[in-house]
């Protein structure tokens, strides 16, 4: 038998290593030159939606000035967690990883005062989305309905910046990247709010109105508590389920609740529109479980069945 001297053999299997070098690093090459880099960074932008359990991860932002809310923050992580996600909260401490938060807590403090601390967070809620690798945020106080897990799983529009209630910053995702183009976007916005008040959902308004950001702005979350009429104490709660068989999510938001209150719809027996503001993790709690009682959740299940539904009157 024919045998190969060993540094024979040895030079060819270095011959062969390196063409194997060569030919990655051509093929690497080709590769990052025809894929438009779209592709190749939807590859990143999907890094932070789904969890190592593989859960969506539903972000949100609380950081805890004058009373809080610790309530209703838990009752947001009950229903997103009900819902099958992965509820992941952000803080200042998160915004404070990027880069750009020098400059931009330069622009908030001398936006606001001290004793509204309140809008000064909601604009470091934006930062930290892009410091966290971006993804899904919404707000506290905003609960899932009929969310499909297959598109929670994804960043719609490549992972461009997209609103699901308009101008109102309660449901939204992009890629991180897109998280600190949009954040930039609202500093630069600010001087051209017409309010005293210069809040981020202000300065949203102002993005919207413009039109030339490539930021999509949908209508798909509910607004507060979605009773048919209204009830008291002692009266039965009944949930317009038609209403409630439409929209990725539902609003409990300060003003929402303080309109449902005047209108007898707040779930939960109070007597002042002080403590309207501070049950509003139990109200939550109480809308949520009439709507699973009495129209059976989410209908992501059968949406057509509720289409011909509705339309036929049923």
């Amino acid at each position: 038998m024919n045998t190969v001297p060993h540094r024979k053999f040895t030079a060819r299997i270095d011959r062969r290593r390196k063409k194997v070098i060569v030919y990655a690093t051509i093929i690497t090459a080709l590769f990052t030159y025809f894929v438009p880099g779209s592709q190749i960074k939807s590859s990143r932008r999907t890094t932070s939606v789904v969890s190592d359990d593989d859960r969506p991860i539903m972000h949100t932002f609380y950081e805890k000035v004058n009373s809080g809310e610790d309530d209703l923050l838990e009752a947001w992580k009950e229903e997103w967690s009900i819902a099958g996600f992965k509820p992941v909260v952000l803080n200042l401490e998160n915004a404070k990883k990027h880069p750009y938060f020098e400059e931009m807590e330069k622009v908030t403090k001398d936006l606001f005062e001290q004793i509204d601390a309140y809008n000064r967070m909601c604009y470091y809620r934006w930062l930290a989305m892009a410091a966290s690798g971006g993804g899904w945020m919404s707000d506290y106080d905003t609960f899932p309905t009929n969310f499909p897990m297959d598109e929670s799983k994804t960043l719609p529009n490549g992972g461009n910046f997209t609103s699901f209630q308009s101008h109102v910053p309660s449901l939204i995702v992009g890629s991180a990247d897109e998280w600190l183009r949009v954040t930039k976007l609202l500093l630069a916005a600010i001087p051209k709010i017409p309010h005293k008040l210069k809040s981020d959902m202000h300065a949203f308004v102002v993005i919207m109105h413009e039109g030339t950001h490539n930021i999509d702005f949908r209508l798909n979350v509910e607004k507060g508590f979605i009773y048919k009429k209204a009830h008291t104490a002692d009266s039965p709660r009944e949930v317009d389920c038609d209403r409630m068989s439409f929209g990725k999510a539902i609003h409990f938001a300060h003003i929402n609740c303080q309109w449902d209150y005047d209108a007898g719809k707040f779930p939960v027996n109070v007597t002042s529109l002080y403590e309207v503001n501070n049950h509003r993790g139990q109200a939550a709690r109480n809308f949520m479980a009439d709507w699973r009682k009495q129209c059976g959740g989410s209908n992501v299940g059968f949406p057509m069945r509720r289409l011909v539904q509705l339309f036929s009157g049923e």
